[in-house]
């Protein structure tokens, strides 16, 4: 009678794309749960319970690993955003404009230290696809503004830039002073006064 293998050690068959979302999912639970300094490759495969040699099937190196999980990160972040910023009036953009500014406060939040990693750390120099850039997120939302007549005509690539620099400002000053109201509050009130139609 043949003995039936364990399934814990029976290897799933994936496809490749499959494979390497795995090994992103899994990137992302490490690296929030032991910290980018200490998690190793053996850690992030054992997660996706994959040998260690797939890892380099798919990012040739570490650094590689991160800027896949910021692009996943940041893909996420921007479906997430489309799917939530609907507005019908003026007064609704300026309502999903601030809440959208309260998303970025938790998500910037919620990755904790694997922000340090995947934005200022070893890969900071590495462009981020245009797509997912941070003015191209924020330019997407003001070219909706100024199309509504919710804000006034501003040159959309510089204003996104400042906009976006503000925003994780606020995020990282609250992150370490705790004093959410305060910056929240007085930021939006800076982008009323700057991005309204009276100015």
């Amino acid at each position: 009678m043949q003995k039936s293998k364990n399934p814990a050690t029976i290897r799933r068959r994936l496809n490749p794309e499959a494979r390497r979302i795995e090994l992103l999912d899994a990137a992302v639970q490490v690296l929030n749960t032991i910290g980018p300094a200490n998690a190793r490759v053996e850690d992030i495969t054992k997660a996706a319970g994959t040998a260690k040699g797939t890892f380099y099937l798919y990012f040739s190196s570490w650094e590689d690993m991160l800027e896949a999980v910021r692009e996943r990160i940041l893909s996420n972040y921007v479906t997430e955003m489309k799917n939530r910023f609907v507005c019908r009036t003026p007064a609704d953009w300026w309502v999903a404009f601030e809440n959208e500014c309260m998303a970025f406060i938790r998500f910037r939040e919620d990755l904790g230290e694997l922000h340090e990693a995947v934005f200022h750390g070893a890969i900071a120099e590495r462009p981020v696809h245009s797509a997912l850039a941070p003015g191209t997120i924020v330019g997407w939302m003001l070219k909706k503004g100024i199309k509504m007549g919710a804000c006034r005509n501003v040159d959309v690539e510089v204003a996104a830039e400042l906009v976006f620099s503000l925003m994780h400002t606020m995020g990282d000053n609250i992150i370490r002073t705790g004093e959410r109201e305060r910056y929240i509050q007085t930021s939006l009130e800076l982008f009323r006064f700057w991005l309204g139609r009276k100015l």
